[in-house]
């Protein structure tokens, strides 16, 4: 009975340890208070002038998932899953570093960033000049991208969209790279309504911060479930992929088609 009751006890002990921990802080509502839906979390230090900034060009924020599973090879075999995906990021610099010289006029700026059961900068919004392209290869580095913890997929989203809605360009594109579905607050498909309805605690009565024309996109291994397909009914690209070669193939198919509307070609 005493070992009943003891491991009841830490049950209800892990559960109200859990419910805290989903609990976390108070949204900040903003213009949204009394209203439903999840509004995004842009903090103090957002710049919310530079929404209102309309360059030619395009800002691109990756997001490499770094939970513990990528750690694992895919089921195809070979290198552990982060290490094809920080490999794949360099046939990215290149084609960007290609067009940087085809279209000396067009801004091109790039942030990467890694995500667990948070969200980590490993390269802040960067314009590619030869400096920029430098730093995004250092940035690369396998080294940058170790393994652990939980798939805060929907922290990640609200990071990406944070990044660009101050990134000051025309075009915004937002790509997840995962292995996994979420398992962090909050709920990722929560986080794209709020983007694609311009919901965040920046905007005020008097300056709207719109998110709405960003472009979000999910490549990565083993995003085939159900769940990736809810994403893809919210207005998201899927794309999945078994190796390096193919998830170079799956982020170059999405910035292609994003330059692509930027150029204005049909």
């Amino acid at each position: 009975m005493k070992r009943i009751q003891a491991f009841l006890m830490a049950g209800a002990a892990a559960l109200a340890l859990a419910s805290c921990a989903r609990a976390g802080p108070p949204l900040d509502m903003g213009i949204y208070k009394g209203t439903k839906g999840y509004v995004l979390q842009f903090g103090k230090d957002f710049k919310a002038g530079m929404n209102s900034v309309d360059e030619v060009g395009i800002s691109v924020a990756i997001l490499l998932d770094v939970s513990g599973s990528m750690g694992d090879p895919p089921r195809s075999g070979g290198d552990p899953k982060y290490i094809q995906a920080s490999k794949a990021f360099g046939t990215i610099t290149s084609y960007l570093e290609g067009l940087t010289r085809r279209q000396k006029d067009l801004k091109i700026q790039v942030t990467l960033l890694k995500f667990s059961g948070g969200v980590e900068t490993v390269l802040p919004m960067t314009e590619l000049s030869p400096e920029g392209l430098a730093k995004l290869k250092a940035a690369e580095d396998p080294r940058n991208f170790q393994p652990e913890g939980n798939t805060a997929i929907g922290v990640a989203l609200e990071a990406g969209a944070k990044a660009l809605a101050q990134s000051g360009t025309i075009f915004n594109s937002l790509i997840i790279i995962t292995d996994g579905e979420n398992n962090v607050e909050p709920e990722p498909l929560e986080v794209m309504d709020a983007i694609y309805s311009n919901r965040n605690n920046a905007s005020t009565r008097d300056l709207s911060v719109a998110t709405s024309t960003q472009l979000v996109s999910f490549v990565g291994f083993d995003v085939t479930s159900p769940k990736f397909g809810e994403f893809h009914g919210r207005g998201a690209r899927i794309t999945a992929a078994n190796n390096q070669k193919e998830l170079e193939k799956g982020l170059k198919s999405f910035l292609e088609a994003d330059i692509t509307k930027l150029e204005g070609k049909p």
